[in-house]
């Protein structure tokens, strides 16, 4: 049922479970990528204990070296355009569950938030280059990729407001002054009444914007 107690380990001082993540952990990144990548079911084991790491032990995963940390994440960032669509699920999954975390815990004096502070701090354009990517495979991907990609988007966009207008004054820059136009009413449509909240509600009907807005987008924009 994916609920093991996991508390109860700090609670103890039984550092048991942080040994084993952590030799886990440093098996994982071992295998060269190219080997992960040539075997499907090492790299659905791989992304799916980085997307368990992210979702339940952020501590431990947020602890790491910057290097290390950020080593990750080119692995996420790689396996998010996989045409293997839970692949790149996993991957979705685990930018959703960091970046969840920083917009709900930003300004709050939490040893994980320092350490994905400093993590991005030694990456400053670690989210521009997500949210770059996660539009990209949304407009221009391949159809399996879309809801997998939808997921992170809104906690993304949430927790780096300026990566998105960034990336929105890059995709308007590269369109005709007429299509420039359309696409600017396409986004603005896009946040009409969207909270700066990540409740299920929001998130469903920010899920559904998107959905139109690659709909409408693909109609004129050019590549």
């Amino acid at each position: 049922g994916n609920y093991v107690c996991f508390g109860v380990f700090e609670l103890y001082k039984d550092p048991a479970l942080e040994n084993a993540l952590d030799v886990a952990l440093q098996l994982a990144l071992s295998v060269p990528m190219e080997d992960i990548n040539a075997y499907p079911k090492l790299s659905k084991a791989y992304y799916s204990f980085v997307e368990i790491l992210f979702r339940g032990h952020k501590k431990t995963i947020f602890a790491l070296d910057s290097n290390v940390f950020m080593q990750i994440m080119n692995t996420v960032h790689d396996g998010l355009q996989s045409s293997e669509a839970a692949i790149s699920s996993f991957c979705a999954n685990s930018i959703d569950h960091m970046t969840t975390f920083y917009f709900n815990n930003k300004g709050k004096d939490k040893i994980e938030m320092r350490n994905l502070n400093q993590h991005i701090a030694a990456q400053p354009n670690l989210f521009s280059s997500l949210t770059g990517t996660l539009f990209n495979l949304l407009l221009f991907g391949p159809p399996q990729n879309h809801w997998a990609v939808m997921r992170p988007m809104l906690s993304l966009m949430l927790a780096s407001e300026s990566s998105f207008e960034a990336y929105k004054n890059y995709l308007i820059g590269t369109q005709t002054p007429e299509n420039q136009a359309k696409l600017n009413e396409t986004l603005n449509k896009l946040l009409a009444d969207v909270n700066r909240s990540l409740d299920s509600a929001n998130r469903d009907r920010f899920t559904q914007k998107l959905t139109a807005f690659r709909v409408t987008a693909r109609q004129f924009l050019t590549i």
